[in-house]
């Protein structure tokens, strides 16, 4: 646990204010029909975005850089969210670092602990796929493992918008409940690059209460 003094709720005066978050890695080209895979979420039904294959039951296939996000359950008011982004690798695999760069582990091989070490990863981490670090020296990792630095241009998008007003579209009992995003670069609505990971959260209210200020 990261704060023994962590407590499970927040002070806010909304009523009955929930918080949903979900992630996704974006793929156009995936066999599934969804335009994404890896859907992790509580409370998150589905999330579509455009695809190159068939389009699954239920996704609109909307253009790209468009995201459906169908949430499981009814909700009275959106009050915001935040987005995050996670870059994609290279596609290049490198077996040796150079100082200073960060670097996205592909491939363990046979490096021990020590030879990840002493080439940046901090100590006390077991190396795994997936673990970022800054390289502290311009070496060969060893034992075959092999690291990728980020895509030159990262996710490719600056930013994500909740198009239109989610409060007409969260509370529909006979049907669906959903929030449409748009991602755009420089102003032009744009896909994730293939491989990016997003990362969505809302911030939502289960009650039909309005209380002073809304």
């Amino acid at each position: 646990m990261a704060n023994k003094y962590m407590r499970q709720f927040f002070y806010t005066r909304h009523v009955m204010p929930v918080l949903l978050d979900c992630n996704f890695v974006v793929d156009a080209s995936n066999g599934n029909g969804l335009g994404i895979r890896s859907l992790k979420g509580p409370g998150i039904s589905a999330v579509y975005m455009n695809t190159s294959a068939t389009p699954a039951l239920g996704n609109p296939n909307p253009a790209p850089g468009v995201i459906v996000v169908q949430l499981d359950d009814t909700y009275f008011r959106y009050f915001g969210g935040f987005s995050g982004l996670v870059s994609p690798v290279s596609g290049t695999p490198l077996t040796a670092t150079a100082a200073n760069t960060a670097y996205v582990i592909v491939s363990l091989g046979t490096a021990t602990a020590a030879q990840w070490q002493a080439v940046g990863l901090p100590p006390g981490l077991v190396p795994a796929v997936g673990q970022a670090f800054v390289a502290t020296a311009t070496a060969t990792i060893g034992g075959g493992a092999a690291v990728e630095a980020s895509a030159a241009a990262g996710a490719g998008v600056d930013h994500i918008e909740v198009l239109g007003d989610p409060n007409l579209t969260l509370n529909n009992p006979g049907g669906q409940n959903q929030i449409i995003l748009q991602c755009f670069s420089a102003g032009t609505l744009t896909a994730p690059a293939p491989g990016s990971v997003v990362g969505l959260s809302f911030y939502l209210s289960n009650s039909s209460v309005v209380v002073q200020g809304e």
